[in-house]
């Protein structure tokens, strides 16, 4: 899979219809340099002599991420559009961004725009792979059988309530309404869930890697904290870009101390359209 000018120019425009109502709207909108947008899609697939100058997805994300930040493509929101097309990158390749909080995230992203992340700028891109390799994790698939009480515990964690069991059913809530009904098992001497079962509800529950839960979120795998990375819903797999389905959590006024700044619109001297000719990241 690749990401496109069209990709991330999509990306953009949906950033922009996400922040139009807040105290931080993408303005002015739209693309500053298509040259510039082109060459930053382009550049995580550069060659040299055949071989893949951005081996890995990592290499391929650092370069996405390195270039919408230096070469400012559009007249605003670059380091939004950076943030968000980098998880892209990265779902392609079934990864998430999630061991890092949202604060971590969006200091990280103003910081790389800043220039303030390594004393040479040189190193800058050697340091913005080992900082998406560290805070990345594989997504995972999967199910396994539930006892009662262990599917109570994962549904907490999406605010959803079990009533207790009566007969032989036990109703699903949320905000106090009833949302599904299922039988009662895994308690009381009953068998546990069946996977089959279990992916069914997760399925109506939208609590699948399409709705951005995958297992390990799910099923509250340890080294996961599902709620310090919710930055954004991502819906996590390519056909995200078609379906127009990526949000920014929260109210968007809370990264206004982020991205309040508008974009310079002069991009870097130093990261013009050759930037995509540099060889692999060290």
């Amino acid at each position: 899979m690749t990401i496109t000018h069209d990709d991330l120019l999509e990306i953009h425009e949906i950033l922009v219809d996400w922040f139009a109502a807040s105290e931080d709207p993408v303005a002015p909108p739209g693309v500053r340099d298509h040259d510039l947008l082109f060459s930053s899609a382009g550049r995580p697939y550069q060659t040299v002599e055949r071989v893949d100058a951005y081996p890995t997805i990592f290499n391929k994300d650092a370069a996405l991420f390195h270039s919408l930040i230096n070469n400012h493509p559009f007249h605003n929101g670059n380091k939004r559009s950076a943030l968000i097309s980098a998880q892209v990158i990265l779902a392609q390749e079934n990864y998430w961004l999630d061991h890092s909080s949202d604060e971590e995230m969006f200091d990280f992203t103003r910081r790389a725009a800043s220039h303030e992340l390594t004393d040479q700028r040189a190193d800058e891109l050697p340091y913005i792979l080992e900082w998406f390799e560290a805070n990345s994790r594989k997504i995972l698939k999967g199910e396994h059988p539930m006892k009662f009480g262990e599917l109570k515990s994962a549904l907490a964690r999406f605010d959803f309530e079990l009533d207790p069991p009566i007969g032989e059913f036990v109703d699903i809530l949320k905000d106090g309404r009833r949302i599904e009904r299922i039988i009662k098992q895994g308690i009381q001497g009953f068998r546990p869930y069946h996977t089959d079962y279990i992916a069914g509800l997760r399925r109506r529950l939208k609590l699948t890697p399409a709705d951005g839960i995958d297992s390990a979120r799910f099923y509250g795998h340890k080294g996961v904290a599902s709620t310090a990375s919710q930055f954004i819903e991502l819906r996590a797999h390519p056909g995200s870009l078609e379906s127009g389905t990526w949000l920014w959590p929260g109210e968007p006024a809370e990264h206004e101390a982020d991205y309040g700044e508008a974009d310079e619109g002069d991009r870097d001297p130093g990261v013009t359209l050759e930037v995509a000719n540099e060889a692999t990241i060290a």
